[in-house]
């Protein structure tokens, strides 16, 4: 349950972060404009196609509205919000991995989970696990 909510935390964290970039005394930005500066922030990173960076703009704009929502519903039910903060991310993490190539979404993965705190050793990507086992075995021997 305790991941679940990290993991809700995060999303949406991750939603308002990445749009507001540094803080400042600018106003507020709306939905469309924080979805559009994450997508940005990916298509630099991640090389994003035009028809790309369109669907993952979508599937960012949708997420950040239904997270609004889910924040203004249950604000007062930490539990009930961490279930469908989880639920958002699970369901936004399925449809950006659809519309990336494989190797796109390892760098996005691998990038998610750094911005999340997640040790190297336990990240998903699998040349890091690679490496990292290779390291522990030179360790033992």
């Amino acid at each position: 349950m305790r991941k679940a909510f990290l993991a809700a935390v995060f999303v949406f964290a991750t939603l308002t972060t990445f749009a507001q970039g540094t803080k400042s005394q600018a106003p507020a930005k709306s939905v469309e404009q924080r979805a559009t500066a994450i997508t940005q922030s990916m298509a630099t990173n991640l090389r994003l196609t035009p028809e790309q960076f369109k669907k993952v703009n979508e599937v960012n704009l949708s997420s950040m509205k239904q997270a609004d929502k889910v924040l203004a519903k249950y604000k007062s039910n930490p539990k009930k919000l961490a279930t469908e903060m989880d639920i958002i991310s699970q369901t936004r993490l399925s449809l950006i991995k659809d519309i990336l190539t494989p190797m796109q979404f390892a760098q996005y993965q691998q990038r998610r989970e750094e911005k999340m705190g997640v040790p190297k050793e336990a990240q998903s990507n699998p040349a890091i696990r690679q490496e990292s086992s290779r390291t522990q075995e030179q360790y033992n021997n």
